[in-house]
């Protein structure tokens, strides 16, 4: 019995990484394209490690796949001794697979390719610099949001970027500044720092909207778009509107014990999830029984549970 218990586990085991290690290389493929074929050739990568990439690009020609590695090893090295967890074989392989489709998503090795060739446009040709859109929007738009969905799917599948995510780490175990305000402390001052290195404002403000896009992406990545709404209704009526929930929605709620702060009166409160589609039926019902009655409605990105998505 034990043995069999092991082999089932080991099996479990195997396939959950194979798993993973098949999203981290599919995440890393997308985040390699938007440097290479958007965001490097109009400078306006999103800081991070491939924003000084570009710098050592654009002055001295060398490959963003090589500077990220580069740039990447120390790093790594340095989140192991100082964070030591949350930077093993994953991390790792994410690190190179992005350097590596970043080199291979080039021009150098798509314009061999049949047909490719035509679809690319010379953005800076001294540097070889080429991209799939003659528009800075267009690049920015596309680049980001690959690259948003890119890191996404590499965190949703248990892996890390490497990068940038390792100081902030630091920032945060050493001086307690959160992670959100960590992120937002370093790639603002690489942003600031390429613009200043290319003497460009306009790379600066492309840098930032790309920051902001990508990282919107990556949240809806994984936490997925708001389909649900939360409710939290104080009514005089809630028996009628909770029995409406069940009726009509074929969906239970939660009553909670309230005391009113003025009336000090106990109440009821009802705590409902509900879909998107259906709060415009329930406002309607709600303020036909009770016009009085007190609702708050929140956004919810993920329901796990009967009636919603299984967990």
């Amino acid at each position: 019995m034990k043995k069999l218990f092991r082999k089932i586990v080991n099996q479990e085991l195997h396939t959950t990484f194979f798993r993973d290690f098949a999203g981290i290389v599919f995440g890393s493929l997308l985040c390699g394209m938007s440097f290479s074929l958007f965001l490097v050739p109009f400078k306006a990568s999103p800081g991070g490690v491939s924003g000084l990439a570009q710098i050592f690009f654009f002055f001295f020609h060398m490959p963003i796949s090589i500077t990220m590695l580069l740039f990447n090893i120390p790093l790594f090295i340095i989140g192991v001794i100082f964070i030591n967890k949350g930077f093993g074989l994953k991390t790792i392989i994410a690190i190179v697979c992005v350097s590596l489709f970043a080199e291979l998503s080039s021009y150098k090795y798509l314009s061999k390719i049949a047909y490719l060739k035509d679809f690319f446009y010379v953005i800076y040709e001294k540097a070889g610099a080429y991209s799939f859109t003659s528009e800075i929007f267009l690049a920015v738009l596309a680049g980001s949001l690959l690259l948003g969905a890119g890191i996404g799917i590499i965190i949703r599948f248990n892996g890390s970027t490497g990068g940038t995510d390792i100081p902030v780490l630091i920032l945060r175990k050493y001086m307690g500044i959160s992670v959100g305000n960590g992120y937002l402390i370093i790639e603002t001052i690489i942003i600031f720092f390429i613009g200043i290195v290319f003497k460009n404002g306009n790379i600066i403000l492309w840098g930032l909207l790309s920051l902001y896009i990508s990282a919107r992406v990556t949240d809806i990545i994984l936490e997925g778009f708001s389909r649900s709404k939360a409710l939290l209704i104080i009514s005089n009526q809630s028996d009628q509107i909770k029995q409406f929930i069940i009726d009509e929605f074929e969906r239970s709620c939660t009553i909670l014990e309230g005391l009113g702060g003025y009336s000090n009166q106990n109440k009821k409160i009802i705590y409902a999830i509900i879909y998107r589609r259906e709060l415009p039926m329930l406002k309607k019902e709600i303020k036909k029984v009770d016009p009085e009655a007190f609702v708050v409605v929140n956004e919810v990105y993920e329901v796990l549970g009967e009636g919603f998505k299984k967990l």
